[in-house]
């Protein structure tokens, strides 16, 4: 991964780690939620969560996450709305601004 910023290079490698394209499962998604909420060491859970959050704040581009994960985007738009919908099966209405501090 080339990614300079150490939070969303967290939030990539869980990404690839527990939902590339080819390898998704079943319940994939709460598999996802529940090995990130299980996450013994704070300090990487905060920095998947500020990962995550700069990652919908524009810091990631589609490109890189694509290349990670093996997922496909047409727009930025439908990229945004992907990274949305699996924030808020981590982080329920959390305002994803919050983590950015």
């Amino acid at each position: 991964m080339i990614q300079e910023d150490p939070d969303i290079e967290i939030f990539l490698e869980y990404s690839a780690g527990m939902m590339h394209i080819e390898a998704l499962r079943a319940n994939w998604e709460q598999d996802f939620v529940d090995a990130v909420a299980n996450l013994r060491v704070e300090w990487i859970k905060e920095g998947f969560r500020r990962g995550f959050a700069k990652s919908l704040a524009g810091q990631l581009a589609s490109r890189v996450y694509e290349r990670e994960t093996g997922w496909d985007f047409d727009t930025t738009e439908e990229f945004h709305e992907h990274l949305m919908g699996l924030w808020t099966k981590f982080y329920g209405d959390a305002d994803p601004a919050e983590s950015l501090n």
